[in-house]
């Protein structure tokens, strides 16, 4: 026996976070937005993330401004992370570890935070 969910009714249980970080809910955005270091975690106010780029490349980058500080994020198919950033919906970015035949999806490598 199975359990089936019907159509138009909310789901039985909530989606799995995705393995890079957690998402808030699509009607409500971030307030705090948590960057989880190997030896630390940095939360920043989300108004405090002024500005953010996205570079393609080996290994591609996004570049953000928070203040005094640059937060810098290394990796691989980072438009989920960028598209995160601009809906608001980004509550925590961590690092992802690479596993051969895993899911698709972002692999943040590495961020590092840096005085301006």
């Amino acid at each position: 026996m199975s359990i089936e969910q019907q159509p138009g009714k909310r789901p039985l249980a909530a989606p799995p976070s995705p393995t890079w970080g957690e998402l808030t809910s699509e009607d409500l955005r971030a307030t705090v937005v948590r960057f989880v270091l190997p030896d630390r975690a940095v939360s920043f106010l989300a108004s405090e993330l002024t500005r953010w780029e996205h570079l393609a490349g080996r290994p591609e980058t996004i570049t953000i401004s928070a203040g005094k500080e640059r937060i810098v994020v290394e990796g691989r198919d980072l438009s989920q992370v960028h598209a995160a950033l601009d809906l608001g919906l980004l509550g925590e970015l961590r690092p992802n570890l690479e596993r051969t035949g895993g899911q698709p999806g972002p692999r943040v490598h590495r961020i590092t935070i840096e005085p301006v």
